[in-house]
């Protein structure tokens, strides 16, 4: 049946992803079962022209208020079906699933305007990663008082490594190598591990955390943890990070969060010339797609750098005909 199948799928796929991905998928599924069940389909003899019904429907329903799923949001929740039926592709025989019914890239974009007779449905303009300014920063940083060393550790690794905060705060002690400057992240998105350098101002901050800070012993050896009366020496929790919304309102910095860090960092690497591919393995995308988008921040830089060449260039030529104008002195 398939909620068998899904639920297989779903089993596997725990095996190299975290819970919120698996979690996610699992909704996603369930979005695209539904569907085929209101049309009286079995999901395991669906078709391209249903998919695309699919889309048409999931565009204009509105899930709360006025709110409709957004184009991107379907793009992500095709993909989690899309990676179901290769799945069920590896079992022909007992499937019966000899090809992919969800199209994928251009095809969504074609045969959705096609069938429906009107523009492709899922296009949409991606936006650029928001960057944080240093004085958004160092704003956010100097309200950071709800402890002595280690908050101001986690944000260091947050804007000089480019982790996620999951993966910072799954750090155990064995994961640094104190002497090179390099963290061992175990992604919790697609559980691979990577080598991430960081600079000498977060490793100085996060070996103060350790020697003055974090309680010893521990019958654990995750870096950071509870501070506070409850739960105190227990490994500490994204949700338990409350005081970054003191600091942010103390500081008046709304744009600042966890994850703004990461895309502020990615885009400073990016912009000061770093390789897109060796970018892409400091931040543990498996798909060279998603790292892309920084290659539109990378053009805008040399776009600026252009205009400042040129100005300089134009400025000489000026003095260069004034001489001429001026005549020998």
């Amino acid at each position: 049946m398939p909620m068998t199948w899904v639920e297989r799928f779903l089993n596997d796929l725990a095996v190299i992803r975290s819970a919120n991905t698996v979690r996610a998928y699992g909704f996603d599924l369930k979005r695209w079962t539904s569907f085929c069940d209101t049309l009286g389909i079995s999901p395991l003899r669906a078709r391209p022209r249903t998919a695309i019904e699919f889309i048409r429907i999931e565009r204009v329903r509105s899930y709360r208020a006025d709110k409709t799923v957004s184009a991107r949001t379907l793009v992500r929740r095709l993909s989690a079906i899309r990676q179901w039926y290769a799945y069920l592709a590896l079992e022909p025989e007992e499937t019966g699933v000899q090809r992919n019914p969800i199209p994928a890239g251009s095809a969504i974009r074609t045969g959705a305007g096609i069938i429906a007779n009107k523009p492709a449905l899922l296009r949409y303009d991606r936006p650029l990663p928001r960057v944080l300014s240093a004085d958004e920063i160092d704003g956010f940083l100097t309200r950071l008082t709800a402890t002595r060393y280690r908050d101001r550790a986690i944000v260091w690794l947050l804007k000089d490594g480019g982790a996620r905060i999951s993966e910072i705060l799954q750090l155990r002690l064995g994961d640094l190598n104190w002497s090179k400057r390099i963290l061992t992240i175990r992604a919790t998105k697609n559980k691979r591990e990577r080598l991430v350098p960081v600079t000498q101002e977060a490793i100085t901050a996060l070996s103060n955390y350790v020697r003055l800070e974090r309680p010893k012993p521990l019958p654990h050896d995750v870096i950071f943890v509870n501070l506070g009366r409850r739960g105190f020496g227990e490994p500490f929790r994204y949700r338990s990070w409350a005081i970054c919304e003191q600091a942010r309102k103390g500081a008046t910095t709304p744009r600042v969060h966890a994850h703004a860090f990461r895309h502020t960092f990615a885009t400073n690497m990016a912009e000061s010339g770093m390789p897109l591919d060796a970018l892409q393995r400091v931040l543990g995308h498996s798909n060279m797609d998603t790292v892309m988008i920084y290659n539109q921040v990378r053009d805008g830089r040399l776009y600026r750098e252009y205009q400042e060449a040129v100005a300089v260039q134009e400025a000489a030529r000026r003095l260069r005909e004034q001489r001429l104008q001026d005549g020998p002195s």
